[in-house]
Parts: C-alpha cells; structure tokens; sequence
C-alpha cells in the first residue's frame, strides 16, 4: 500500500471486533507519531497505552461518538479494545497550544494503523477532566486527544458531497459513507 492508498483507505471506524490489540502494535503507531513534523521540532507530545480491560471500559463513557448517527455509539460487543491517549507536556512547551503537534502526529498514528488493516477514531470530544482522574495524568500533563484503536468490524468509505451536507451516514448496505467537498470546491486559482 502506498501513501494515497492509505489515504483513501483511511476511515473514522465506530464499530470494532473484539481482537485485543496489543501493546507492540500500539507502540508502532506511536514510533510513527514520534517521526512527525512538530513545531520548532520540541517535540512536547507523550502518548499513553490503554489496553487493560477494566480501564478500556472505565474511558468508553467519557468519549461521544458518532453525534451524525441515529444509533453511531458502539454497543458491547462493538466498542474498541484500546486507546492512545495524546499527552501534550507542559514542561516542554510552555504555550501549550498542542493542537497542530497533535493533529500531526495522530494522522502519522492513523495512516501506519491503516496500513497495519488497524481501524481507529480519533476523539476530541470527551471528557478530559474525568480521563485524567482514570488515567492519573500527571499534572505537567494536558490530556489532547484520545485515539481509539481496533479492528473494524465495518465498512466506511468516502463519497461525494451533495449541497455542502457534511453529515456521514450509513447506506442500505449498512456501509458508513463520508462526504467529501470536489477538489474544483477547495481549490482557490489565482
């Protein structure tokens, strides 16, 4: 698989199977988000593992999924088998405006998982202060984002854009579809 091909193959996935995903595949993912690009290459990011069972369950009422979807939150039986939590470290950069780091590295994270036949969802509605207290953050450390991490046990792909609505749905097939703007709507000639 080439980069483009990971691209496009590249999904949001809501519903997974229950295959454990173990901490080696993880740290994968997370050597790949080591080698992103960061601002002034301070590089303030650190990443946490979750994949104990009981802490796996503890974070899944503290994400919000799917707000498109009538019925998008993964029930038992659907719901990832672990996360990455993205750390921004206070006392590397002190500004912490973390986002452009973090989004860097989590695309970096989410491509190598596509490429591994990994699925993720990226998550940053949820509820940070109450992460925090689960995953005892330190206090040096600001909470970004979570990233779930599994194996789909859906289909999703993209399609196009119709009358600027952006909301993804699922078809009679049961194939979650994401609606892109054209490349003639996003590019800007001189």
């Amino acid at each position: 698989m080439n980069v483009r091909e990971a691209i496009e193959k590249r999904r949001t996935i809501r519903k997974f199977t229950q295959r454990k995903i173990d901490k080696a595949e993880l740290h994968e993912l997370i050597d790949c988000a080591r080698l992103a690009a960061y601002g002034a290459n301070l590089q303030p990011l650190k990443f946490r593992t979750i994949t104990d069972e009981n802490e796996v369950e503890k974070v899944f009422p503290h994400t919000k999924w799917a707000g498109y979807l009538k019925d998008g939150t993964p029930k038992v039986g659907e719901r990832p088998t672990a996360y990455i939590a993205i750390l921004g470290d206070s006392t590397i950069k002190k500004n912490e405006d973390f986002g452009v780091d973090a989004g860097a590295a989590i695309t970096n994270m989410m491509l190598r998982a596509t490429e591994l036949n990994l699925a993720t969802c990226w998550f940053g509605s949820i509820d940070r202060k109450e992460l925090c207290k689960i995953l005892d953050i330190s206090e040096n450390l600001r909470l970004i984002y979570i990233l779930a991490v599994g194996e789909a046990a859906q289909e999703s792909t993209i399609c196009d854009m119709t009358d600027g609505d952006v909301k993804y749905f699922m078809d009679e097939n049961g194939v979650l579809n994401v609606p892109k703007r054209s490349l003639e709507e996003i590019i800007i000639e001189d």
